[in-house]
Order: C-alpha cells, then sequence, then structure tokens
C-alpha cells in the first residue's frame, strides 16, 4: 500500500514541503488519527469536525487520496479494545503496568490486549500491525520503536506513551530524579566517593535520562561515577556485570533496575564480596521481590500503578475526543528513595 506521507504539487514547476496527516491535525488542532477517520471513516468523525479538517488539508495542500479504510477500524463502531504494548513481560514492572492499565481499562467498559515485544522494536512493530484493525488506541509501555516511527503510529490509532517523551505525543512519566537523588544524598553521607552504573538497553529512552541525572547528581555531590553496560536489562544482564565491576570496583552501584541490581548482588555473592560491607547496591523501581531477597534492595520507587491508569485515561479521552490535543505536555510523576539493608557506610 502506497504512503500516506506524499508530496504535493504547488502552481509553477517546484514543489511544495511535505505536508503530512501531522501537519493537518496541528493546524486543526486535533488528533492525527481523527484526521485518518476523517477520510476513510468519515461517520465516526462529526460533520462539523470533518468539515473542518477538508479545509484546512485543502489550504495546506495535503492529498488524502491513498488514505483507506484499512488505516482505520474495519467498521464504524468503537472495537472497545485498547493495546498496552511491554518491554519484557518477565520483568515484574511491566507486569504492574499492565495490571493497573487492565483495571483502568475494566472501570471504563474496555478490554485490553497485552504485547510483549521482548525488548526489540521489530517485533514491536509487526505485532501493533497485526492487531490495529481491532483495538481504538495504543499504550507504549517503555517502547524500543524509534521516535519517527511512533510518530507514525499516532497518525493512526490514538496513542500514549509511557516512560517516552517525544515531540507531539502524549506522554506518562514515572520521574525517577527526586529519588535518585535522595539515594546518591544518602549514599555520600555514608562516605561513599565512587558509583558504578550499571546501563540498561542502549534503545531505552529511560536509560539516558537516568545516566544524564545520575552523572549531575554526582557531580554536585563529587561522587565519581563511571557506566557498566550490560548485554540485557535482565537477572543475568545483571549477574553478568559482575565481571566488569570487579575489574576497576567501586564502592557503590546504581543499576538501571532492580532486576538487574539483585543479578548484580548475586554475583558479588558467588565472589564472596559482601553487600553492604563490600560494595553497596543500589536499584530503581521498587518492585516487590527487591523487599524479599538478602539483603533487601535498597532502591528507588517510581509510581507505576499511577502511571498505567493515567495512560488508559489519556487513551481514552483521544478515542472519544474529550482532549485537546494541542495541550500535550507530559504527566510527570515524583519518585522517592527507600533504604533497605543493602547501603551501608563506604569501606
Amino acid at each position: 500500500m502506497q504512503s500516506a506521507h506524499q508530496h504535493t504539487s504547488a502552481p509553477g514547476p517546484h514543489r511544495t514541503a511535505r505536508v503530512t496527516i501531522r501537519d493537518v491535525a496541528e493546524a486543526a488542532g486535533v488528533a492525527p488519527s481523527t484526521v485518518s477517520r476523517a477520510f476513510a471513516r468519515p461517520g465516526r468523525v462529526s460533520a462539523e469536525t470533518t468539515a473542518h479538517i477538508r479545509e484546512v488539508a485543502e489550504r495546506l495542500g495535503y492529498r488524502a487520496g491513498t488514505i483507506t479504510a484499512q488505516t482505520a477500524t474495519a467498521n464504524d463502531e468503537p472495537n472497545g479494545l485498547l493495546a498496552i504494548v511491554v518491554a519484557d513481560l518477565r520483568n515484574p514492572v511491566y507486569a504492574d503496568y499492565t495490571r493497573s492499565a487492565q483495571h483502568q481499562c475494566l472501570r471504563n467498559g474496555y478490554g485490553l490486549m497485552v504485547i510483549d515485544s521482548e525488548e526489540t522494536d521489530k517485533l514491536e512493530k509487526a505485532a501493533l500491525q497485526s492487531a490495529s484493525r481491532h483495538i481504538d488506541g495504543i499504550i507504549l509501555a517503555s517502547s524500543r520503536l524509534s521516535d519517527a516511527g511512533i510518530r507514525k503510529l499516532a497518525e493512526i490509532k490514538p496513542l500514549v506513551a509511557i516512560n517516552r517523551s517525544i515531540q507531539g505525543i502524549q506522554s506518562v512519566i514515572a520521574d525517577p530524579t527526586t529519588g535518585m537523588e535522595q539515594a546518591i544524598t544518602r549514599l555520600a553521607q555514608l562516605g561513599h566517593e565512587s558509583l558504578s552504573y550499571l546501563a540498561g538497553p542502549e534503545s531505552s529512552w529511560q536509560d539516558g535520562v537516568r545516566w544524564r541525572t545520575l552523572t549531575a547528581i554526582c557531580g554536585r555531590h563529587g561522587v565519581r561515577v563511571r557506566r557498566i553496560g550490560a548485554s540485557e536489562p535482565t537477572f543475568h544482564g545483571g549477574f553478568l556485570c559482575g565481571e566488569a565491576f570487579v575489574q576497576n570496583p567501586t564502592s557503590a552501584v546504581l543499576a538501571y533496575n532492580d532486576i538487574m541490581a539483585i543479578g548484580f548482588t548475586a554475583s558479588l555473592q558467588a565472589r564472596r564480596i559482601a553487600v553492604p560491607g563490600d560494595v553497596s547496591v543500589v536499584g530503581i523501581d521498587d518492585i516487590q521481590l527487591g523487599a524479599l531477597v538478602t539483603p533487601t534492595l535498597s532502591t528507588v520507587h517510581l509510581a507505576r500503578y499511577r502511571a498505567g491508569e493515567t495512560a488508559v485515561e489519556e487513551v481514552l479521552a483521544a478515542v472519544r475526543h474529550t482532549n485537546d490535543p494541542r495541550n500535550r505536555r507530559p504527566i510527570m510523576f515524583d519518585s522517592h528513595f527507600v533504604e533497605r539493608d543493602s547501603i551501608g557506610i563506604a569501606r
């Protein structure tokens, strides 16, 4: 099928810049998915809105001839189903996002389709293409797609991103900044002057945010920080970080997530390195398992349930056209540090 993004002809020998669905949506003050439906399924959009969109599209020189009913749902009625895409269902963090989203969907008379992308953008893209005709909106939880790929999806279906900030896309973010500041402050009070960061996936927007935030905080506290790359953001990935760590150890470690922190702690224990006697370890997420392992894991608590519920509310507002698409500021939820047994005085 041809792309809906076409070059449009202007009078004379020259051609204008490409006009996209996003351009029309921004000028008309509606969501890109509404523009798509106005041309492909006008029965799903009010006559007034459709007329307004067509007037704006004509003024901008947008051609909608290649938009077909395949870009909308197979009928003129909502499907009553949303989709949430998570990076790895084995991680309790994504189970929490899914559960909170499902509860909010049920409160609104909606069902929820769950897609596990297994940390790969190709699987994420393929699964959403297969599901697109059956769903009314999409929630991306820590998507591994590119910004351009997410914007393309948003042209077809109402979409909200969790823990990912993208220009023009509504996002809901569990912000770790406050909790990380509290964690590093506490480590500095305990005498720690060096810290290693166990990094997350390179395709993770949150990993970039956490690394930049961490380096800024450590700079203010006079704590030296270095980055250790991981094979994957899992228990196994954290365990493997132990080998690189012992080559150049620091007195404290902050991991991209709790699962990695727990795997890393197991790796140290296997080498008879004591936590927190020799090394203090901190995670991010505050999953239930962190309070059950030995030593119990100090961590940054993120408001996952509130973020999941809010993502559903925002998607449904877009589906029902009750939101203002011109007001897409990220919705932020604060964090806090939870101190447990895995940190102690620096040796």
